[in-house]
């Protein structure tokens, strides 16, 4: 990007009619920020921005260029909406116009796929909020919204042929998808429909069981079960007619032969192909050989890289999408609100080549996979599992934003720190363009913690700091419910050190650790005081029988002057994943 002289105040918008959508998406977007009367005009009328067609620029790529009018160029309408993006970004509406800096950018990204998911298969997550995450993804320029719609607890898909497969608590109508898709083709984002099939299949088995079998197996095997879901990606096709793909799911199908899953996919891959789509399936069976190897145009996407290592998909010619749960899963799995995610940083930081698992078991852990090469992988997915929808913006909106930088353009990257301030700007701008305000830090009543010394104390953390909304920070904000938690990664195979800077130095004889504590769930952590920083003594340690019954640790020792404490923790243990922190308050008195 090159500033040049002056500034253009846009009152009308002229548009090939190819990017009519698009353009008037931007004028809908300014409207939002406060901008009045902005005109779309024909093509070929006066105007001060102009969306012209220019066929030699490929997909997704455009240009700005002129003092004034401004013309965007563009070879498709995804490169309009990529366009219109950052058009809204350089935008100041002072009073009412639009007004945009003279620039001149070429632009087009680095990775074809950059998304996220969401699952709508345990929690309803409705129309406004997924018009909230078009906008979120048209804003960083991620071009794929995967619906995950089909799961064992929740049908969010409302069938014409099966009507019994709806929730009713899904809080979808036909019509309501089809309005979202218009939305979101013109604002350039793909809406990709998954029903996962043969696992994750209770629905299907138990309303309809005459079509889709009694058992997973069942399902995978029988002509009725493949009919049957042929038909609902028919019902996907027609609505969902901007999505170059289909998901079909393939994961987690426990007992049903990797023979038969194999031969279920290709069936289900002639079916997708003939609706004019492409394939997507989850990291599932193993590669197989001959006949029952799955068709290399299928697209997988690997999240685990157990079953299916990403670099034996590569070298079986498929083409690959990155989800793995270090550094993109975010899973928010009540009670355990926000169980799963790595620091943001390490998110921002992602390597395309690199497929690593937060679980310290995985040899992926300490050595993450790192293929050969990055031909062949298409990009990123960031998948939002088995969340609550009031939490999903809060916790994805900044998680997308990092992810979505280095797929777009990484050299235009420089480092996490250069990263921040930009954060914040797109944060704001999400807020209002969505309509949202993002929850801030929330702190108790000062004259409640009068006597906690560590009240709002400064934290640092030495690994996994930078989580927006389960920061260190939490550790002193004086709430020690369990869902203020701080989310520190990772803890093994080395203790996640916490510094804890008491409001003054002052004598300490009491401090109490409260945990998450769910269940018998315990954090394994060893306690030290400092009067300067640089003498340590430790004064506490846990056992997995410390917490009893109660959700904290009363660590009490002989009063002694106390600048800071530190924890050293080893994760919280008994809650899905040791690899974690996820202590809730630190409080320390005098007594």
């Amino acid at each position: 990007m090159t500033l040049g002289e002056g500034e253009v105040h846009v009152q009308s918008v002229a548009s090939d009619p190819r990017f009519a959508l698009q353009a008037g998406a931007l004028i809908e977007a300014w409207g939002r920020v406060g901008a009045k009367a902005v005109r779309h005009v024909t093509s070929g009328a006066p105007a001060d921005l102009r969306f012209v067609h220019v066929p030699t620029l490929p997909a997704e790529a455009y240009a700005l260029v002129g003092d004034g009018p401004i013309e965007v160029q563009c070879g498709d309408p995804s490169g309009a909406a990529r366009a219109a993006a950052t058009l809204f970004q350089l935008t100041r509406v002072p009073e009412g116009t639009p007004i945009l800096p003279v620039v001149h950018v070429t632009d087009q990204p680095d990775l074809p796929f950059r998304g996220m998911m969401v699952d709508m298969g345990r929690n309803p997550h409705g129309p406004e909020t997924l018009r909230r995450l078009v906008d979120l993804s048209w804003l960083v320029k991620a071009n794929v919204l995967h619906l995950h719609l089909s799961d064992d607890q929740l049908f969010s898909w409302p069938s014409r042929a099966y009507p019994g497969l709806y929730s009713e608590r899904a809080g979808w109508t036909w019509e309501a998808f089809e309005a979202l898709e218009a939305y979101a083709v013109a604002r350039g984002v793909m809406l990709v429909p998954e029903l996962d099939v043969p696992g994750h299949s209770t629905i299907l088995r138990r309303e309809y069981p005459e079509v889709f079998g009694k058992t997973p197996t069942d399902l995978a095997t029988s002509d009725a079960a493949t009919q049957g879901v042929a038909t609902l990606i028919a019902e996907f096709c027609s609505v969902f007619r901007s999505s170059a793909y289909v998901h079909v799911g393939g994961d987690e199908a426990y007992g049903v032969p990797v023979e038969a899953q194999r031969a279920f996919l290709n069936r289900l891959n002639e079916v997708v192909r003939a609706n004019g789509k492409r394939t997507l399936v989850w990291e599932g069976p193993p590669l197989g050989e001959g006949d029952n190897k799955v068709a290399e145009s299928v697209v997988h996407v690997n999240w685990n890289t157990v079953n299916f290592r990403a670099q034996a998909m590569l070298d079986a010619g498929y083409s690959v999408v990155n989800a793995a749960w270090d550094p993109f899963y975010v899973v928010d799995h009540y009670p355990r609100t926000m169980f799963t995610a790595v620091s943001l940083d390490r998110l921002y930081g992602w390597n395309p080549r690199s497929f690593a698992h937060i679980d310290h078991g995985y040899p992926t852990f300490a050595q993450p996979e790192v293929t050969t090469t990055s031909e062949g992988i298409l990009g990123c997915l960031m998948p939002w599992w088995e969340g609550r929808e009031e939490n999903v913006l809060a916790l994805c909106a900044p998680r997308l934003m990092a992810a979505a930088a280095g797929a777009w353009n990484r050299a235009g990257e420089q480092d996490f720190e250069g990263f921040l301030p930009r954060l914040e700007v797109q944060l704001a701008l999400f807020e209002v363009l969505a309509g949202v305000e993002l929850p801030k830090l929330p702190y108790a009543d000062p004259a409640a913690e009068a006597d906690n010394l560590a009240y709002r104390g400064r934290v640092s953390a030495s690994r996994g700091a930078h989580q927006p909304h389960f920061g260190p920070e939490r550790l002193t904000n004086g709430l020690d419910d369990r869902f203020d938690h701080f989310l520190g990664f990772p803890t093994q195979p080395e203790p996640l050190e916490i510094v804890i800077e008491l409001r003054a130095p002052a004598l300490v004889g009491r401090v109490v650790v409260y945990e998450t504590a769910v269940g018998k769930s315990h954090e394994l952590y060893e306690l030290w005081v400092s009067p300067d920083g640089e003498a340590w003594e430790r004064v506490g340690k846990t056992e997995p029988s410390s917490r009893g019954e109660a959700n904290h640790v009363v660590h009490t020792f002989a009063p002694r002057r106390v600048a800071q404490l530190k924890l050293l923790t080893s994760g919280c243990h008994g809650l899905t994943f040791p690899s974690f922190s996820r202590l809730t308050e630190v409080r320390a008195y005098a007594e």
